[in-house]
């Protein structure tokens, strides 16, 4: 075997070591009184029930079927959780932005000129800037969550809103009325946020890729 291939099988060994499975009982919805019957019959005491060599009254714990709880090993890969949590917090950022644009339009209207006709074409862009922020933040801080409860469809939201906020990003970058730092800051959290959503650890968390196996 060559140097690349040990290195590969090294690396998906590590992978395989660090990576939880996913979990098969994710999204599944449980009855909450299925296992009410089977719970009373366990508690009550029962001489012909009883095992060999154990007193009346005392039988083992009954373990309930309808108890589907995912593996204690199965937790949340630090970037699936930081990358939620910078999802989270862009979109409140984002949805920020558009307060603030419509708070601009409010005031140009309050106390400004006069006569503002010649100004209706730049207020109705703010206008649908706004709307799209409000839009953006809402997809990021619902994504986000979904993401951090485990949910595929969380980061093709989270992966959508981040290439526009991008998008958007470079568009206000070339605008003389905004501080650069400002776009730059928010575009580098929102690639940030990209990456750590599609590191290998996430993916395989997600159940889209199986787990490495080592030859």
């Amino acid at each position: 075997m060559t140097t690349a291939g040990n290195r590969k099988a090294r690396q998906d060994a590590r992978e395989l070591a660090t990576t939880p499975p996913p979990d098969p009982y994710r999204g599944a919805l449980t009855d909450p009184y299925a296992g009410s019957g089977s719970a009373t019959q366990a508690t009550e005491p029962s001489r012909a029930s009883s095992p060999v060599g154990q007193p009346p009254g005392r039988e083992p714990a009954a373990t309930s079927t309808s108890d589907h709880r995912p593996p204690a090993g199965n937790r949340t890969p630090g970037p699936a959780v930081l990358g939620g949590i910078l999802a989270i917090g862009i979109g409140a950022v984002v949805g920020l932005f558009g307060l603030l644009l419509l708070a601009i339009i409010s005031l140009q209207e309050e106390y400004g000129a006069p006569d503002r006709s010649f100004y209706r074409g730049s207020d109705s862009s703010y206008l649908l800037l706004a709307l799209l922020d409000f839009a953006l933040g809402a997809c990021l801080l619902v994504g986000g969550i979904s993401l951090l409860t485990g949910r595929l469809v969380g980061r093709v939201v989270v992966t959508a809103a981040g290439w526009t906020v991008l998008a958007l990003c470079g568009f206000w970058w070339f605008q003389a009325s905004v501080q650069a730092l400002i776009p730059l800051i928010v575009g580098l959290l929102s690639l940030g946020m990209l990456v750590l959503c599609y590191q290998a650890s996430v993916t395989r968390w997600l159940g889209v890729l199986p787990a490495a196996q080592p030859e």
